[in-house]
């Protein structure tokens, strides 16, 4: 029997664009958690960081890079299938060269969530001081390029939003904080009113991908959580016109490797001793 597991993602692609087919995009911008962290908590204090083996043991160079993964990340596949650049650079890394700024850096944080509570313990980089690392990166943007070419890059740009896990697993369930002030509703609506709104309209951008649990409540409360999420991307997205929203669900291919590792590969406890 699969192990339970709590998937309450948003995930989050958003074209400034006219996409009739594959969009040609000149920068690559990434906020949220853990699964598109490419390496920014290297540079925080905080107790989650990925730099010691495995992880990275498949990444060029067969060494850690802050990325919890045993190689690249969905934000650098994305990027090469898209022939943007190889992989996406952490904003927070201090060599970053002008090129890797023009074509797009990463905010993202493990640990990071929607609601700024989720942070508390972890220190990591809370959504809404992604969005702060961003306008720190369009000023250092227009410096390189100019304002008009700024303002071309980051219209054009793909956006990817990963957030949401966290919120519901360290604030609500596993230490149930916001449990003491919401029910499961009212949480459901202030991550998604109250925080993932402001994202969106604050970085003007749009679009998510989501998943759901396999503990009975949990599931419940995601798949609620999810069917609200897709509702207020809607809505959004009639206000936001030029921009292209495309929803796409997670959990069915995560569920499927849990269920059935066979077809991905055995992990092997005696690989890593």
């Amino acid at each position: 029997m699969a192990a339970p597991i709590n998937l309450c993602l948003v995930w989050a692609i958003f074209f400034f664009c006219n996409c009739n087919s594959l969009p040609s995009f000149p920068a690559i911008l990434i906020f949220g958690d853990s699964l598109v962290d490419t390496g920014n908590n290297n540079y925080i204090k905080t107790i989650l960081k990925a730099k010691y083996l495995p992880y990275g043991q498949d990444y060029p160079g067969n060494l850690p890079t802050g990325r919890f993964s045993n190689g690249k990340l969905i934000p650098d596949i994305l990027a090469s299938a898209l022939g943007i650049k190889d992989s996406v650079p952490p904003f927070l890394d201090p060599t970053l060269s002008e090129h890797d700024l023009i074509t797009g850096v990463n905010f993202a944080s493990a640990g990071a969530g929607f609601d700024d509570l989720t942070t508390t313990l972890s220190n990591a980089i809370q959504v809404s001081k992604q969005i702060e690392l961003f306008k720190v990166y369009v000023e250092k943007l227009k410096g390189i390029v100019g304002e008009g070419k700024a303002k071309e890059i980051i219209n054009g740009a793909l956006v990817i939003l990963n957030a949401g896990t966290n919120d519901w697993l360290l604030n609500y369930y596993d230490i149930p904080t916001r449990k003491l002030q919401f029910n499961a509703t009212g949480y459901r609506d202030f991550l998604l009113n109250d925080k993932l709104q402001i994202f969106i309209t604050t970085v003007k951008l749009e679009n998510p991908l989501a998943g759901e649990s396999c503990l009975e409540d949990q599931n419940r409360d995601s798949g609620v959580y999810n069917e609200e999420l897709v509702k207020l991307l809607t809505r959004l997205q009639a206000t936001l016109p030029g921009t292209k929203l495309v929803y796409n669900d997670l959990y069915e291919p995560v569920m499927d490797m849990i269920t059935q590792p066979d077809k991905y590969g055995k992990f092997k406890a005696d690989d890593y001793q």
